[in-house]
């Protein structure tokens, strides 16, 4: 059985390719995944960064009497000496 050279060179080239292009499939799939990645941090930045705007809003609001005293209110609190009624049996709508 004779051995064609030539072929036999060919189809080593052709492996040998086949190799080296397998060699880049990892990193490839590696940088698609750490774009990814990098993608939705960033999107988690900015959902944190507008809570962090948000809360530095309501400190500055809660830092005056008048916020704290609406505040306060809303929670059902009174002032000291202040009077205090129950209204009930009114019409539910």
């Amino acid at each position: 059985m004779a051995v064609n050279r030539a072929r036999l060179g060919r189809v080593a080239l052709v492996v040998l390719v086949l190799l080296m292009a397998t060699s880049y499939v990892r990193p490839a799939l590696d940088w698609v995944s750490a774009k990814q990645a990098a993608g939705e941090q960033a999107a988690r930045l900015a959902q944190l960064e507008a809570t962090e705007a948000r809360l530095l809003r309501e400190k500055e609001r809660l830092s005056t009497p008048r916020g704290l005293s609406a505040a306060a209110r809303q929670l059902g609190m009174v002032r000291e000496g202040e009077r205090t009624y129950v209204v009930t049996g009114l019409p539910k709508h």
